[in-house]
Parts: C-alpha cells; structure tokens; sequence
C-alpha cells in the first residue's frame, strides 16, 4: 500500500514503522507545520492536505492528528479515491462520524479505525471462546484503563486546548478501546450506560512546548496561556450488553505508576477470565474452584486468527505485533479480502457510547446508546 499519514506525534510515528514492516510506503506526511512533517523523516513534507492528496495519490491515508481534523480529512481522503485509517476516537460527534461513513460509501472505499488492542492473539482467543459458548451465559463485564499520562501537573498535550478533544476526554483518549474491547470480546453490543465525571486537574498551562500543540485560547500568564480545563480526566461507569451481562469500568488519566493499565475481566454461567494488556501472552481462566494460566498458543487460535501470532509458543508478542495486526487486517479489508476488521461503524458505535455517558454524566440519568443493536453484527462480525 501507498499510505501517507496525517500529523507527526508519536502515534503517527508508530503507524509509519508498521507501514514500512508490512511492506507499505510512505509516500507523504501532513502536519500542522513543515518542520513537523520533516521530522518524520519518512516521504515528501507536507503542510497542506490537498497538496498532499494530489501530489502523492496515496491509496490509504492515516489519520493520526487530533480529534477535531478527523472528519474533514478523512472525508478529503475518501473525495481523492484513498482509504482511510483512522485514529481513535473517529470524530468528535456522532453526526461527523456518519458524515464520514457517507463519504466513504460515496467514494467506494472503506474506512478503519486503529483499534490496536484487537491485535493480541489472546484477546482473539478468549473471543472464540466466548463467542462458542466456552463460558456460558455472560453475567458480569468489568474492567479499567488507567494512565498516568497527564498526572503531572505541569503537563500539557493538545487535549487540552478547547475545541480539539471533543465532548470527552479520558473516555475518548482511551475509554473507546476499552468499550471496543468489550463488545469485540463478547460480540454483544453496550445498550446503556451510567456515568460519572470527575476532573481532578482543571488548570492547565500551555507553554509552546514540543506536543502542546499551537497557542490555545486562555488567560495570559508567565511563560504560556492557562486553560480551564473542562473535561474529565476520570470516568467510573456502569454499562450493560445486550444479551443481560452488566458491569463497571473506571477510565482514568492520571493513575500514578500506571502508563497503560487496561483490565478486562469476564464471568459466565460456566466460567469467566482475567486479561491484562501489560502482560497480553497470558490469561486467567476461570472455572468452579480452579484458575488456569493460559500462555498464548498459536495451536489454540481459530483458523482465521491463527495469523496474528507471528512467533511460535514460549515466544512473547507485544503491542507492536497487535498494532501491525489490526493495520495488516485493515488493509485486507480495503481489498475485500475480509470484512472482520474495526470499521467506521465500530467507530461510529465507541463515540455513540461516549455520547451517551456525556449525557448520564450532564444528566444524572441512565442513558441508552443511540446505535441500533440490528447493525452490531455488521460492525462486528462473528468471523
């Protein structure tokens, strides 16, 4: 694939070392400025996304830069004839993020969101497990993302300047690959949520730093601008899934010795598990009155999955190797090789539920999720 990638932080560095190992090329890089682009130091610089979609013709485009450009350069992506690859969130609304699966149906092309943690061989395991009944009945579904990204006061990432993030924070930056996690999982889509908001660092200022992105709005202080900081950095919410199970996650930023703590723990009528990203080539199963570690077996894996363990058993694979995966998956996708791959509609169904706990959180309600459950087997096929 010819891909060319949208923004310089470190995501978009990430996508351009799995472009280059999947035997992609990046023919072209966008960002807010040139000297951003150039750094890169991978294809042509660029600081205007038409140039870029004309010069190059790429055949996939990579969303890599803050929330709020999704939409329009995703949608200038699809009106150039490439695919898109976006990050997570999709879009800051609901509405945009229909916008965008109209423009891809419009152009013929597919949309895919880097739902990266799909990729562990693990979690595709512990999904057929489920999906075939290995658990029974799902009863329970609970689990967290802790960081510690923004716990030091004095930092500043673009997030914060008003208008960029969206409506939520901590459950967009990385509540939305937890609840992909959930319904990807246990093929039940979320259908309604409770939530509660905290935000325990409101005052912020940015400084013209390196990743804090161009001057925000705000009060003129010494050496930057303060930012009100109006979103949550810590969301607790109780969700339930179609098929009855119901449960409780708590999504936060500022987790003191936790850079990436994501917990997905399950009960059935027949058994439940324990998985946890920071050692993702294990599981606990669980069954009456016993635990069982189970180590990633490629031996074990379904055969449509067999192909996201690219090391032998005894052999540990990390987040990288789940990054490749879910991009490698994606790009067949855009070929029509596969539909099981995270599409805009799994993106579309992640904002909906952070809409929702928007609203709960406003609201002080439950809120259900605005999605209808008869399109979840499309946004999540079952192979």
């Amino acid at each position: 694939m010819r891909a060319a990638i949208v923004g310089s932080g470190y995501i978009a560095r990430v996508h351009a070392r799995l472009i280059a190992g999947l035997g992609g090329e990046v023919v072209g890089v966008c960002s807010r400025t040139l000297s951003g682009a150039e750094a890169m130091g991978v294809g042509q610089a660029y600081d205007n996304l038409d140039a870029m979609l004309r010069d190059e013709k790429p055949d996939v485009v990579h969303v890599c830069s803050p929330n709020s450009f999704h939409a329009e350069q995703a949608i200038a992506a699809f009106e150039a004839g490439a695919h898109v690859l976006c990050e997570k969130p999709m879009a800051t609304s609901s509405d945009d993020c229909r916008r965008m699966i109209d423009a891809a149906g419009r152009a013929g092309k597919v949309g895919a969101i880097a739902y990266c943690y799909r990729g562990y061989p693990a979690v595709r395991e512990l999904r057929r497990m489920v999906l075939s009944g290995d658990f029974g009945a799902l009863w329970r579904v609970t689990g967290l993302y802790l960081s510690q990204d923004v716990c030091d006061p004095d930092k500043y990432v673009w997030h914060f300047s008003p208008g960029l993030c969206g409506p939520a924070f901590a459950l967009f930056d990385y509540g939305v690959h937890w609840l992909d996690l959930v319904q990807f999982v246990t093929g039940q889509p979320i259908t309604g949520i409770i939530a509660t908001f905290n935000t325990r660092r409101p005052d912020r200022v940015w400084r013209g730093r390196p990743g804090e992105g161009a001057k925000p709005r705000g009060r003129a202080v010494d050496g930057g601008v303060a930012v009100d900081f109006a979103l949550e950095d810590q969301a607790d919410i109780m969700l339930r899934l179609s098929g009855g199970a119901s449960g409780t996650a708590t999504i936060m930023a500022l987790s003191p010795g936790n850079p990436n703590h994501i917990a997905l723990s399950v009960d059935g009528a027949a058994g439940g598990f324990d998985w946890l990203q920071e050692q993702p080539n294990s599981f606990v199963e669980r069954r009456p009155g016993r635990k069982i570690v189970r180590d990633r077996d490629p031996d074990r894996l379904g055969p449509d999955d067999r192909w996201t363990a690219s090391v032998p058993a005894g052999h540990p694979e990390g987040y990288p190797d789940a990054f490749r995966n879910v991009i490698a998956e994606s790009w067949r996708g855009m070929r029509g090789e596969t539909d099981n791959f995270p599409t805009f509609g799994a993106g579309l169904r992640g904002i909906a539920i952070v809409e929702a706990a928007v609203t709960s959180a406003t609201e002080r309600r439950p809120v259900d999720v605005a999605v209808p459950d008869a399109d979840f087997a499309r946004d999540y096929p079952a192979s």
